[in-house]
């Protein structure tokens, strides 16, 4: 039953991340002069920095929707070269997608207080990232995989955030960016908070010499 569990889990995590990297396709129309579906205070920002913006958009998917391959035990064990070509695709659109979220921050449609709030996952997705990749090339392995694990968990923000959406209309809440001054922040810190008691929780077992199936997904 926990395995079962355990599987259900990534496949939903993957079905919708692959799902928000394909809907993030649209924004290839607007440099063509497409106006795909978004938030009035979302389609300002393009307007009014179009290449950061777009930069952002179109190059965190990447990200989202390698993101899971990663964390597939037999790929990496199996074929440890496509682990490793997969991650450096996945590193350079997390470093490249950052940079320009961070540059897009201050002019976020909620204000300074989404701005502050995008702007530190910025930096934190980005130091994770690249925190990841400098132990996994000196082989502390175990070290790698908290901080790749940590750099997702702030990748898929972009799908939580989408998920927390429909509460924030429930909330009386009219558009996106009245929603962003809070989701800057919810839409990845509880992603934070289950990775690291996640991974305590992981370790604990590993040093009773068990391990649970719902944990050996995410290995």
């Amino acid at each position: 039953m926990e395995k079962r569990l355990g599987r259900f889990s990534y496949g939903l995590m993957a079905v919708s991340a692959v799902g928000v990297a394909l809907w993030s396709l649209r924004y290839f129309g607007v440099p063509f002069g497409g106006r795909p579906p978004v938030d009035g205070g979302i389609a300002g920002v393009i307007a009014h920095i179009p290449f950061r913006a777009l930069m952002h958009m179109l190059i965190a998917p990447i990200a989202l929707l390698v993101g899971p391959f990663q964390f597939i035990p037999s790929l990496r064990a199996r074929h440890p070269k496509v682990h490793r070509y997969l991650g450096r695709a996945y590193v350079a659109s997390c470093v490249i997608a950052g940079i320009a979220a961070l540059t897009v921050a201050p002019q976020a449609s909620g204000g300074p207080v989404a701005g502050w709030g995008f702007g530190i996952l910025a930096m934190l997705w980005i130091a994770t990232t690249l925190g990841g990749l400098w132990f996994a090339l000196r082989r502390k392995f175990e070290l790698h995989r908290l901080l790749m694990r940590l750099s997702y968990a702030m990748t898929f923000g972009a799908v939580t955030l989408r998920l927390q959406i429909p509460f924030g209309i429930m909330l009386g809440y009219t558009s996106y960016s009245e929603m962003s001054v809070w989701l800057a922040y919810t839409s990845w810190i509880p992603n934070v908070i289950v990775v690291l008691v996640y991974s305590a929780l992981e370790k604990t077992r590993r040093r009773g010499g068990a391990r649970s199936p719902l944990l050996a997904g995410l290995a």
